[in-house]
């Protein structure tokens, strides 16, 4: 009896070894984050450093450039000249202009300083990407 138990069990385990062998692992579980901001991300048509401009786009701008980046924030109506609409402009194409405007403020182009500088708060990475962010709001309109 012991040996027909011993038989059997020896005829099963060699199966159940087989039939896991043949799937692979299954697929690792995602990272809701990840997943969020790559949704996000396809959703909008931006990269990565644009989404994450974005953000700091909303944060710190759209009181004053609106949500599109079109001038017409809340508080721009306040302001004197107006900001500017970031889907038209053609300084919206020069990256290094972008760059100084937000680091610098607009006082350091020797405008309005209303618009302050951005460079003591936002890291390097930090501008960049809100750089990335504000040229793609020009390609919208095209």
């Amino acid at each position: 009896m012991r040996s027909i138990g011993r038989l059997a069990a020896a005829s099963v385990v060699p199966l159940l070894l087989l039939t896991g062998c043949g799937r692979g692992p299954g697929k690792p579980p995602g990272d809701p984050l990840l997943d969020a901001i790559r949704a996000e991300e396809r959703e909008g048509d931006l990269s990565y450093a644009e989404s994450q401009g974005r953000h700091l786009f909303v944060q710190y701008c759209v009181t004053c450039h609106g949500d599109e980046g079109k001038g017409d924030g809340q508080n721009a109506s306040n302001l004197s000249p107006p900001p500017p609409d970031m889907t038209a402009s053609k300084n919206m194409q020069d990256a290094a202009y972008i760059k100084k405007v937000i680091a610098e403020g607009s006082a350091g182009m020797r405008r309005a300083p209303l618009s302050p500088p951005w460079g003591r708060t936002l890291s390097r990475q930090q501008i960049d990407d809100l750089v990335a962010y504000c040229q793609s709001l020009g390609r919208k309109r095209r």
